[in-house]
């Protein structure tokens, strides 16, 4: 008897992408991270499965890692596997859930029920008015392996709906494989949407048309509907505001995209249920650049952010091994930003707040960085001297020597969590301004100057005293 279900992985990002062909799997190859190396992160294939129209499901190494090919991106298509807990003849397991294990306990293929519901709430989220909501739902039986459209409607029974009846936004496909010898799992794969932009079947302004050219056959959203022609009130809803099509004429022009997320759930005879969630997003520009604060940072904080407090914790070789992929992070990031740029918009930002807060502009615009004589034939100098910096930071043996010789390094240099009730609210000392700590020049999702989560902060500097307090007097 089956006991226990979940699906792996409870949670999975889907990349839009127009090529029909979806992108092979890769890992993290290894990177050239001594004192004097490149710094380059590289990614290498990795086990591949396909899936054809009629559900046969085979693996594969690929020789190369493709992420476009002449149609364009390739779209992320990931796979959701079920797993579970059982019983069976008094003996009990775990893992994957094939159908051997369906029918050792009693049930087959059309037993199962899959379910995935998505949505894009993003005009419905401004707005405000339920009939701007798009949604999309499919129901199959674990034996149907033919692809199904997640055709997204908006709800017909509220005013002037922003997708009309018989319309359908594709939010992407979902299907079963065929489970095999070779990969006798049950799985779902959910491919998204293409990355298109769809219109209202009156989309003719010409102040647009060259920045918004949308195929007639896109055109298929509801000219009635609040979305189209939308204008912000005293509300932003987003930060930053004004984060829509037609902001820049003042009046929305009711584009949307194909983006979506929602969940994926599977369920069994008895009331036995497990659900994962896929979110569709844009393709990575920079797949072999991987953020400083990922969602998996952001989770940690929430949930394990006391463990760094924990006798001992700092001084574990682990802690090292997660600070070394920080600031490797760290230059990842660094490689993919123009610094200089980034750098010139924060003096600005700074200097354009600086009045509401009884702060003089150009003081405020000082606290950035200056701007550094061009290098010998190179025009991006931070950007360069930035670099070359923290290429040797990924060296562990580097970064703990420099913070053993300088013990406020990491105090000093990186920036702190802000704290909604911190003092300097309206000084130079605000969290809301832009200084050359790190991460510098870079925005926060609530539009002030991004920071590492209260964990990464709190794990860096419980890291660094304990350096500095291992350390030997004058050595």
């Amino acid at each position: 008897m089956i006991e226990r279900l979940w699906l792996q992985p409870p949670l999975a990002f889907a990349r839009l992408g127009p090529s029909t062909v979806p992108c092979d799997n890769y890992r993290w190859g290894p990177s050239d991270l001594t004192p004097r190396g490149t710094g380059r992160t590289t990614v290498v294939p990795d086990l591949t499965l396909d899936l054809d129209a009629d559900g046969r499901l085979s693996a594969r190494m690929p020789e190369r890692v493709r992420f476009k090919d002449e149609a364009g991106w390739r779209p992320v298509c990931p796979y959701f596997e079920v797993h579970g807990s059982w019983t069976v003849d008094g003996r009990s397991g775990e893992g994957p859930l094939t159908e051997q294990i369906l029918a050792d306990s009693g049930l087959s293929l059309a037993d199962v029920r899959w379910e995935v519901s998505v949505a894009n709430l993003k005009a419905h989220h401004l707005t405000q008015r339920a009939g701007d909501r798009i949604e999309a739902r499919v129901e199959l039986t674990g034996d149907d392996n033919q692809a199904r459209v997640l055709a997204g409607v908006s709800p017909q029974d509220e005013e002037a709906p922003l997708v009309p009846s018989g319309a359908g936004l594709p939010l992407g496909a979902v299907q079963l494989p065929v489970p095999n010898e070779e990969l006798p799992g049950l799985r779902l794969r959910f491919t998204p949407g293409t990355g298109a932009v769809y219109g209202p079947t009156n989309l003719r302004d010409p102040r647009s048309e060259a920045d918004y050219d949308i195929p007639a056959a896109r055109r298929i959203l509801n000219p009635a509907s609040r979305w189209v022609g939308f204008t912000l009130g005293d509300d932003d809803r987003t930060a930053p505001g004004n984060l829509f099509a037609g902001a820049e004429f003042r009046r929305g022009l009711g584009l949307v995209d194909d983006v979506c997320d929602g969940t994926v759930t599977v369920r069994l005879p008895g009331g036995l249920a497990a659900t994962a969630r896929i979110v569709a997003a844009p393709p990575d520009f920079a797949p072999d650049r991987r953020p400083f604060v990922s969602l998996a940072d952001g989770l940690a904080d929430r949930l394990k952010r006391e463990e760094v407090h924990t006798p001992g914790f700092v001084a574990d070789e682990q802690t090292a091994l997660e600070i070394r992929d920080l600031f490797e992070r760290v230059l990842e990031t660094m490689v993919a930003v123009n610094v200089d740029v980034q750098n010139e918009r924060s003096g600005n930002e700074n200097a354009r707040i600086a009045p509401a807060l009884n702060v003089s502009p150009a003081d405020a615009r000082a606290l950035a960085f200056e701007s550094p004589q061009p290098l010998l034939g190179l025009l991006l100098a931070l950007t360069e001297r930035g670099r070359r910096r923290h290429r040797r930071f990924v060296a562990l043996e580097v970064l703990e020597d420099m913070i053993r010789e300088r013990r406020d390094l990491i105090p000093t240099w990186v920036r702190p969590p802000a704290e909604p009730a911190a003092d300097g609210g309206a000084s130079l000392r605000s969290s809301r301004f832009y200084t050359w700590q790190m991460p510098s020049g870079m925005r926060g999702s609530d539009n002030y100057p991004l920071h590492l989560t209260r964990r990464q902060y709190d794990l860096l500097v419980g890291w660094a005293a304990q350096l500095a307090e291992d350390a030997e007097p004058n050595s």
